[in-house]
């Protein structure tokens, strides 16, 4: 069974981190000092379970410009089983069923095209966070898409 809970962060948060941890830190290697950041409390963390164990996380916060998602990471465990849409989609519709109309997220350039299939638009110029390149990419409430392949439909 999969299930899904959004923590504030003032609350524990320790199993989205250890989710991160895992992901960033020891599969990719970034330093521990780039993979959390002073948005921590006020942002809002997703975590989803999958037979009662975590498997995924995510955020949503604001960075005083704008409002975004990110640091999606699904264990190695679940990847391939659509997990990481489901995280994508429980972050979109909580985003904009607050009333957010614009999101943005810094992502992994290797991951670009799922979030294209999201509606996501790439920004700028690539950079480099956490040793790993990126690009920002933003979607408006107006511009998303639920991609229709979900879960295996």
């Amino acid at each position: 069974m999969i299930t899904s809970e959004f923590i504030p962060g003032n609350q524990d948060t320790s199993e989205a981190f250890d989710i991160r941890r895992e992901v960033f830190m020891d599969e990719q290697g970034w330093p521990e000092e780039e993979g959390f950041d002073e948005f921590e409390k006020d942002a809002l963390h997703l975590l989803i379970y999958v037979d009662e164990q975590p498997a995924a996380t995510g955020r949503i916060w604001h960075n005083g410009e704008g409002f975004r998602i990110g640091r999606l990471a699904v264990r190695k465990k679940y990847r391939g089983q659509k997990v990481g849409d489901l995280a994508v989609r429980l972050l979109l519709f909580k985003a904009f069923g607050s009333g957010v109309e614009k999101l943005c997220i810094n992502a992994q350039t290797y991951v670009v095209p799922f979030y294209e299939k999201f509606g996501f638009k790439a920004q700028g110029e690539k950079f480099f966070e956490g040793g790993r390149e990126h690009i920002a990419m933003s979607v408006s409430k107006d511009e998303v898409v639920y991609p229709s392949d979900c879960c295996g439909h």
